[in-house]
């Protein structure tokens, strides 16, 4: 019984002991935010895996999307380009490009196919010269060019520009890689013929 006695007053000396309470409390809190930065620590190496990103070349959307959101990533279309022979709305390009390594919630920006042909501005080539027409023209990609020559006095002096059988003015938009033609003076203002080339590019043909 007096050992129990002698027990018991330990105990609550140290119980009652502020200094000794102090102590307890901080190991607890310590454990406490030992405990809590290791939950968040995992949660964050966990939440930046590597995630392999899907070649999603050749896809549409619709189809690239419910890959990309099974990977936990995003996407955002950020262009679209025209190629012949191109499957509207098909993916072109991606940035990062297939198989590379990223964290989840990335963007996937993606280039897709165009449905339709972009428009260009024709410029006003009435009184240019041929050189400077086939220059301008083949800077907006317009590189099918069909000359057919008029009687003039002035050779090589465009006096207008038709795109399928109808006349062109200046800021008129028509499909890019269009063929347009040219009617062009022959130098010869007596000169009733008409002679018609083709020119693509900087190559000239006779029809």
């Amino acid at each position: 019984m007096g050992k129990d006695k002698q027990t018991d007053s330990f105990l609550k000396k140290i119980i009652n002991n502020t200094y000794i309470r102090n102590i307890a409390a901080m190991v607890i809190i310590a454990i406490i935010l030992i405990g809590i930065t290791l939950f968040f620590i995992n949660q964050y190496t966990r939440h930046n895996e590597a995630i392999e990103v899907p070649d999603l070349k050749g896809l549409q959307v619709e189809d690239a999307a419910a890959m990309i959101s099974a990977k936990n990533l995003r996407y955002e279309v950020v262009d679209s380009i025209f190629q012949k022979d191109g499957v509207p709305g098909a993916i072109l390009e991606q940035i990062p490009s297939g198989k590379s390594s990223v964290k989840q919630g990335r963007t996937i920006y993606l280039t897709i196919q165009a449905k339709n042909e972009p428009l260009v501005a024709i410029p006003d080539l009435e009184d240019a010269s041929l050189r400077q027409a086939e220059t301008l023209l083949n800077a907006l990609g317009i590189t099918q060019i069909n000359i057919v020559s008029v009687p003039s006095e002035f050779q090589d002096l465009v006096y207008g520009v038709e795109y399928n059988g109808s006349p062109l003015k200046g800021g008129q938009r028509i499909p890019k890689g269009s063929t347009v033609t040219l009617k062009v003076g022959n130098g010869n203002a007596n000169d009733t013929s008409a002679d018609s080339l083709q020119i693509e590019g900087s190559e000239t043909f006779s029809e």
